[in-house]
């Protein structure tokens, strides 16, 4: 099936585009913002949040490049992946493949936020020759499976999307009011107004007035988003990428047991040698700050995207073919 785009509107106040990408299980959506011609920037949201987590960024990133904002599968307005799927960062880092493919992009940049972030540090490790400056907010670049747990995930996993298959009770629905509080709740670093930016994407309004979310159910089952942490600096350490991670200093990261902590800080002392720039910063926040408080974190964006196409890529076009 030949992959297609098709735009369909307008959103963040007319700044974007909302887009549509046909791929061999249905879409993906998003937006897009700027001249195509320009220096590209793929942007991938959070697990159970969609592309509007960017939105109130986007009115202040520099206005010199290409960004492109999508919904992962299963979540927002994208199309969920198959009946008998599963959901793994491996799946999510070969779409990035697949969109680039579709762009030809020979060279992008990436910003992810949590999820968004594993899969950006996961291609970034892979295909180091195509991402040229790697964001990386509120989330070290991936999950770890501690030794010993993998095979106990993996039987838990496996076992449980075989009991959402047999699922058959409807999705539950909520007033929009319910629906925000109950979001809200699971997502303390959210604000009321900014669960509204989410929501936007995140849940559709059925015929009776209700509303229901829009993700995939399966999405609960988060065990096979992770990595064995045995195998996370192969990933980390081959990252060429000039790269930056901003942490918030109330997020996920920093609310962590002591021994995935330590964990963590290995995995920022030793895995991104490689980087040829390379900056930590921390901002006062909570693990939405780049949507709850975007001013917080457009300095250090900016700066990094701001930079020269790093050494030792090549300089020929990395447009989109739009």
């Amino acid at each position: 099936m030949k992959e297609t785009l098709t735009y369909s509107g307008t959103s963040v106040r007319g700044l974007t585009k909302e887009i549509e990408i046909l791929v061999p299980w249905g879409i993906i959506a998003g937006k897009v913002l700027g001249d195509s011609t320009n220096p590209p920037v793929l942007c991938i949201h959070g697990w159970l949040d969609n592309c509007n987590t960017f939105d109130n960024l986007i009115p202040l990133l520099p206005a010199d490049k290409y960004y492109v904002f999508i919904d992962l599968p299963g979540h927002g307005l994208s199309s969920d992946f198959p009946p008998g799927m599963f959901y793994t960062t491996f799946d999510y880092a070969a779409l990035v493949y697949r969109l680039a493919n579709y762009f030809e992009w020979k060279v992008f940049s990436f910003i992810g936020h949590s999820l968004g972030a594993v899969i950006g540090a996961m291609f970034a490790g892979s295909f180091p020759e195509k991402v040229d400056k790697l964001i990386l907010l509120d989330e070290v670049g991936f999950f770890p499976i501690n030794a010993g747990n993998e095979v106990k995930q993996f039987r838990s996993t496996v076992v449980n999307y075989y009991k959402h298959e047999s699922y058959d009770k409807p999705s539950k629905t909520y007033s929009y009011q319910d629906a925000k509080k109950r979001l809200l709740k699971a997502n303390p670093s959210l604000t009321g107004e900014t669960v509204d930016v989410l929501l936007e994407r995140g849940a559709r309004r059925l015929e009776n007035g209700m509303y229901e979310y829009r993700r995939d159910r399966r999405h609960i089952y988060q065990e096979l988003y992770a990595v064995y942490a045995g195998n996370v600096l192969d990933f980390l350490t081959r990252i060429a990428a000039e790269t930056i991670h901003i942490i918030a200093d109330n997020g996920v990261l920093k609310n962590q047991e002591p021994n995935l902590t330590e964990l963590f800080n290995s995995y920022f002392r030793d895995g991104f040698n490689n980087c040829e720039y390379y900056g930590y910063i921390e901002v006062k926040g909570k693990h939405h700050v780049h949507l709850c408080h975007p001013e917080r974190v457009i300095h250090p964006m900016t700066s990094l995207l701001e930079r020269p196409l790093r050494p030792g890529l090549r300089s020929e076009s990395s447009a989109s073919k739009l």
